[in-house]
């Protein structure tokens, strides 16, 4: 039970960051908005789909599923903050949002899940078998 919710954790992620960093690297006109209004384009809209693309290899690996729920967390909180103070909630950017903390959700249960593959939390925690 434990293996099938850890993948349902990593694919519903996958599956949303796919299309999310594809718009990206593609240069959506949506993405290019986004990232204007941010007065982060091009190089943040690339930086940030990289980092997206990046995080979706490393969830499909089971042994870097924690880091790529890492690093797939920093990225959310980065997209939730940036909703909060500049983009707002209006239209598809609201749809934007919600995916962004349905992605973050996942990340953060990955990484409590995968707790026993992760290097950091068997050292600090000192996790035993």
């Amino acid at each position: 039970m434990k293996k099938i919710l850890d993948w349902t954790l990593r694919i519903v992620a996958v599956v949303i960051l796919i299309p999310a960093f594809y718009f990206k690297l593609s240069g959506a006109e949506r993405s290019i908005a986004t990232f204007s209004a941010l007065d982060a384009e091009p190089f943040g809209r690339y930086a940030v789909g990289f980092a997206e693309l990046a995080t979706v290899l490393l969830l499909l690996i089971p042994r870097t599923s924690w880091l790529g729920a890492m690093l797939g967390a920093v990225i959310m909180i980065g997209a939730i903050g940036s909703h909060i103070s500049v983009l707002g909630f209006q239209g598809g950017a609201g749809v934007s949002f919600v995916l962004a903390l349905a992605v973050l959700a996942c990340c953060l249960a990955e990484i409590y899940t995968s707790k026993d593959r992760n290097p950091i939390f068997t050292k600090i925690f000192a996790i035993q078998d």
